[in-house]
């Protein structure tokens, strides 16, 4: 079976005694061991805690900790808005935007978007998480508030070992774990 990102089925993009390699800090690790991250569901309004409706059409930006890992850890994920909502802002940490070219943020539609792109395949977004690096988004309402406005993710966990270099001949497997560093908006 062929591994990478974006494709339809869904697998962690190295295994065990692979190595990948850290963009923008520019450090390598050898995968010790791999495991399964079930379905994370984060509710953005904290809807269902407050037993009331949140009437906004666009959220401040949210801090998404429950992502976080231990040291030595990077995870592999999907990331779904499963209601009416876009993810319109994402930073990794907070001062790097993650979804931007050079003078546009770019979204992340949710399902029920019906001119969604991304639905295709239950949404195609994938992102990496690296230890404790923050991450912030910012949702807006396709029609009406943002509520409910449930994010999912699943995936992989990887625990990691970091290494001076790669053996002679080897080219590790480079990943994004934090915002493009070049990003102006």
């Amino acid at each position: 079976m062929e591994r990478g990102l974006y494709l339809k089925d869904f697998e962690p993009i190295v295994q065990p005694r692979e190595f990948l390699e850290t963009y923008p800090t520019k450090k390598y690790y050898v995968v010790d061991i791999i495991y399964p991250l079930p379905l994370l569901e984060v509710d953005l309004t904290d809807s269902d805690h407050l037993n009331a409706a949140v009437t906004t059409t666009e959220s401040a930006e949210i801090e998404i900790d429950d992502v976080y890992l231990d040291d030595g850890e990077i995870s592999h994920m999907r990331i779904i808005p499963r209601d009416d909502f876009r993810i319109t802002w994402m930073g990794k940490p907070k001062a790097r935007v993650y979804m931007t070219t050079r003078n546009k943020a770019w979204s992340i539609p949710g399902i029920d978007d019906p001119a969604g792109v991304a639905i295709e395949f239950l949404n195609l977004n994938e992102i990496f998480q690296f230890e404790d690096t923050e991450m912030y988004i910012k949702v807006t309402a396709n029609a009406g508030s943002v509520d409910p406005a449930r994010l999912e993710f699943f995936g992989y966990r990887m625990i990691v070992k970091e290494i001076s270099s790669v053996p002679g001949g080897v080219k590790p497997t480079k990943i994004p774990v934090e915002g493009y560093p070049g990003a102006s908006i």
